[in-house]
Formats: C-alpha cells, structure tokens, sequence
C-alpha cells in the first residue's frame, strides 16, 4: 500500500511538472518585421527545459495583408505560383540552420498542422487600419477554412527610428507625424483589428517604444561624415543600423542606413517577448544570452518585453 501510494504521488508529481511543458508549431504569415523573430527564439526556446518550437515563415518583403490576400487568390488560380519564401527553424540542439525554400501559404494551410497562426500589416501601412480592410478579414478567413484549431495571433509591429525621412518635419516627409505618432496611430490600428476578431496582440511595437523610454543612453542621429569602415552608433534604439555597400558601378564603398528593421538588440527583444507570449512565462526563465550583448543589456532587453506584455490589454481569444 504505502509503495502504491508512493507511485501514485510521483506519478502525480512528474504530471505536475510537465504541465507547463510546450511543443508549439507556428506559422508566421508576414514580411522582414516578422522574419527576423527567427534569429534568436529556438535559441531561446531551447534554453528553456520542457518546451519546443517549429517556427514557419512564410515571407515576402515589404509584404501587406492585401498582397498577402491577394496571393491566396492568385495561388487557387495558379497552384504553381509560388511567392514566397519559406523559411523552417527548429529549436532542437542540433538541428541544422534555418532553411528556407519558394512556396505558397495556401499549400502550408492545406499540408500542415500549426498550433498558432501570426498575422501584421506592412510597416508603412501599419498606422493607417483603412489599408487593413478587407484583406484581414480575407486573409483570416481562409486560415480558418484550412486551419480551425489553431489561434490566430496579431504582432504589433514597431515605428520608425526618429531619424526615418518618413518621419521628418520637412516638405519631402510624407507623413505629417513623428516617431511617437507612428507608434500611437499603429498601436491603435492593431487594437482596432484584436478588437474586431478578439484575437491575442503580441505587442513587439510596444516593447520597442518600452526600451526607448527606460535606455540610460537616448539615441543621437550622427552625421553623414564618415570613412570607411568606421560606422555611425546605433545606441540607444533597438531599431536601425548602419552598413557599408560597394557601389556595383563604382566600385566605391557607400554609407547606408537602414532605419525601419531591428537590429540585433532589437531582435533579441522580439524573441523574448515571443518566447514569454507563445509560452506564458517569464523571461527570467530564458538561460540564452547572445555572446556578444552584454549582459546588463539583455537584463533590460528582457525587462522591457516582459512588462509590454504585462501592461497590454487582455482580449479574450475567441479563435
């Protein structure tokens, strides 16, 4: 009797400590602010005991829900068209770097099986919601045709560095708003949309502006004056970076910026909140420091996308 006991508490005990256990399989319908999550989250994953990850994503630059939408339709037409590029990672150890090959979304909704589906509008088109429509509502559509178990997720992408021509106040600028209008109109956006459909936000835009207010060291543009290979600093954003490019005419070496995409901070920071959002758990959980951040750095990074994702309102899932 007290062996059977015995067994039962241990039974009992080991059902306990599995229960937070995750092997998740998610698809990514997006672009490069999707994309990029891939450079760090199965490192992550994998650093914390008990969970798994297959991370799909199905990718094309520059891409909003309408071309998104709109290749669906063409793709039902025209099953050879193929788009995309795929790209598969795998939290496991000693899996092999991401692979990545053309295909379709419709084939991944027809073929496979995902506990999660994530969805975001373009960058440049996120802070207005009239370019959300109809193509959400498409697009949302159709994964629940193919995909009726699994829990479409919306990730709130960022705004611009400060320094973005998009956001500048001159004549040239097509918008007439500055990085704190951007992320207040695509906040929103997003909102409305989680709203419509009751869908879960992963607030990666949120996080971002989160570290922009809390870095000791605010981001400073720096001038244009620079030889090679010297480059201008990134710190104080977790958006934006600057590269050298030869000029394939000239031969000649150019200064270039990119001032929309995250930079490697930045996408650690993505990773943690993904990691805290898929899984429900904390980010001091997460043992994966990339070797060369410091650790100070990361301390705030993970702080950062742990308190965006505490302070977002809730909106009960109905997928």
């Amino acid at each position: 009797m007290n062996c059977r006991r015995f067994f039962t508490v241990l039974v009992l005990l080991l059902g306990i400590g599995s229960l937070g256990a995750k092997e998740l399989k998610v698809l990514m319908i997006g672009n490069s602010f999707s994309q990029c999550v891939g450079k760090y989250l199965p490192q992550i994953v994998n650093s914390v005991p008990g969970h798994k990850l297959e991370l799909t994503g199905a990718f094309i630059g520059g891409c909003p829900l309408e071309r998104h939408a709109n290749n669906l339709k063409q793709v039902e037409e025209n099953p050879d068209f193929k788009p995309y590029s795929i790209a598969f990672w795998n939290s496991d150890p000693g899996a092999k770097k991401v692979k990545t090959v053309k295909g379709n979304v419709n084939d991944l909704l027809k073929n496979h099986r995902y506990d999660i589906i994530t969805i975001q509008q373009h960058s440049g088109r996120s802070w207005n919601y009239q370019t959300y429509q109809p193509f959400a509502d498409e697009l949302v559509a159709y994964i629940r045709k193919y995909q009726p178990q699994a829990e479409i997720v919306i990730q709130q992408t960022w705004a611009y560095r400060c320094d973005a021509p998009l956001l500048q106040p001159n004549p040239q600028a097509k918008w007439e708003f500055d990085q704190n209008g951007m992320f207040e109109r695509l906040r929103d956006a997003y909102r409305q949309l989680a709203e419509k459909y009751r869908f879960r936000v992963i607030p990666t835009g949120s996080a971002v502006q989160k570290f922009r207010q809390r870095t000791p060291v605010k981001f400073q543009p720096s001038g244009e004056n620079f030889e090679y290979p010297n480059l201008p600093s990134s710190e104080g954003d977790v958006v934006g970076r600057a590269f050298w490019k030869e000029d394939p005419k000239t031969g000649q070496k150019r200064l270039h910026y990119d001032r929309h995409h995250l930079n490697p901070n930045g996408q650690y920071l993505q990773a943690c909140l993904w990691f805290a959002f898929l899984y429900g758990e904390k980010v001091d959980k997460i043992a994966f420091v990339p070797a060369d951040m410091d650790k100070t750095l990361a301390d705030l990074l993970r702080k950062c996308a742990q308190e965006a994702l505490d302070e977002y309102p809730s909106t009960p899932a109905a997928n």
